[in-house]
């Protein structure tokens, strides 16, 4: 499968639930694909307006694609995506977690240095002792010419999502 196409039926399961743009340039970043979802739950009393308690919960996918991937530039696309978790997320009482997936997508062969550094990274983040919630961020480098997904440990839970 080519790079492109894999994109365009991504962007179509983006769709789906989440608000989405394509080609935007995001903190100095051009990235191919944004798109948010955002969950508020509840729990009422007897009516609507006796709130007991509330939780929000937030993804936001940056997908880029990369011609020649290197070390350099899955380090560069982490680094955009902790800046991206202090810029977006916004930890308040009702908030409890805010995923960041980062998705990178080449047609060009990984090399070993790489498959460890992603699967090595993690990033995460409390706020207020977690009564405010708490942010994580999802790392996939995808090859859809040979059909290969490498991810870090909390970007398994989403796999199935990208599977081809």
């Amino acid at each position: 499968m080519v790079s492109n196409s894999y994109i365009d039926n991504l962007y179509d399961r983006y769709c789906i639930y989440y608000n989405t743009s394509r080609n935007v340039n995001i903190l100095n970043e051009s990235i191919d694909i944004c798109a948010h979802f955002n969950d508020v739950q509840g729990r009422t009393f007897i009516t609507q307006k006796d709130i007991i308690d509330s939780f929000e919960t937030n993804e936001i996918c940056y997908v880029k694609k990369v011609d020649n991937i290197e070390l350099s530039s899955v380090i560069t696309f982490t680094e955009f995506l902790k800046k991206a978790v202090d810029t977006f997320v916004q930890p308040k009482r009702d908030h409890m977690c805010t995923y960041i997936t980062g998705v990178l997508v080449t047609n060009s062969p990984l090399d070993d240095n790489i498959i460890q550094y992603v699967k090595k990274f993690k990033h995460s983040k409390s706020y207020f002792f977690s009564l405010h919630g708490w942010s994580e961020i999802r790392l996939l480098v995808i090859n859809p010419d040979i059909e290969k997904i490498i991810t870090n440990k909390p970007g398994k839970k989403v796999i199935k999502f990208y599977k081809f």
